[in-house]
């Protein structure tokens, strides 16, 4: 038997990381969940690449590159999104789904504080922790106070890109642009055709 280079093993993780989360992405997917949406962009580029590797025996470096980045950041924040799943909410869909607009804040909150970082930015600032804080204790007091979050949310996002003249490029948006240039269409909407069966 061949000894596994770190090429190959990144590719073995991430099909152990498929199974072992398949469940949970799958309701997430089936419930229309925020959360789901807002990892689909990465999580349909790693796929595409992962098929890719899985049929072909070269893969071409960007490509390697954009996987690694792509699965390491599915599975830091998967495994956040499991903590306030299986434990805050006791693995209830329905539960989660009333906060997931939350977990999503938060989630945001913590790429664009490793942004911050990568560009030389101290995370550590106030608003940011300030909000982090608030919505933890919202979520864990099930609290409903949406609106007042989303609001505080808008104007301590402000506050901090103003204070640092800051704009920040999220890899999200990074992600449905490789998809795009991969070919996969995330948000096409399904055209009806006129006068075709339906």
């Amino acid at each position: 038997m061949l000894p596994l280079d770190s090429k190959t093993l990144i590719y073995r993780d991430y099909a152990s990381w498929k199974l072992e989360n398949h469940d949970i992405l799958k309701q997430f997917q089936d419930n229309d969940s925020l959360i789901y949406e807002r990892l689909e962009p990465v999580y349909a580029v790693v796929e595409h690449i992962y098929d890719s590797v899985c049929s072909e025996d070269n893969l071409d470096e960007d490509l390697e590159h954009i996987f690694e980045i792509g699965f390491n950041y599915l599975n830091r924040r998967f495994n956040v999104i499991r903590i306030y799943y299986e434990t805050l909410f006791n693995s209830n869909c329905e539960d989660f789904n009333e906060y997931t607009e939350m977990v999503y804040y938060l989630i945001y909150l913590a790429d664009l504080k490793e942004d911050l970082e990568s560009h030389g930015y101290d995370p550590d600032m106030e608003e940011l922790d300030y909000l982090e804080t608030t919505i933890e204790n919202m979520i864990m007091e099930r609290r409903r106070d949406f609106l007042y979050i989303k609001d505080l949310l808008n104007n301590k996002l402000q506050l901090v890109f103003d204070k640092i003249d800051y704009e920040y490029v999220n890899i999200i948006d990074i992600y449905v642009e490789i998809a795009e240039n991969l070919g996969i269409f995330l948000y096409e909407d399904d055209e009806v055709i006129l006068g075709e069966d339906v």
